[in-house]
């Protein structure tokens, strides 16, 4: 029985260890700062922002519209 093959318990444990380094730098690069990630997140919340200035400037001149209208 001494000559048996087959996965260890330290093969075993040094894989997770390097899988868990491998992710975790990569999670790292792709949630950095400069990452294109955050760029676009920035990007569509900079749209929204604007499409929501737009609405609002809109409800506010028919809000005006209306009230000129109808002498308010």
């Amino acid at each position: 029985m001494g000559n048996e093959r087959g996965v260890t318990m330290i093969a075993l444990s040094i894989t997770i260890i390097v899988l868990s380094i491998i992710a975790g730098v990569s999670i790292n690069l792709g949630l950095a700062s400069n990452s294109s990630v955050v760029r676009e997140v920035e990007n569509e919340t900079e749209m929204q922002r604007e499409m929501i200035d737009e609405e609002q400037s809109k409800t506010e001149n028919a809000i005006q519209k209306y009230e000129d209208e109808w002498g308010l």
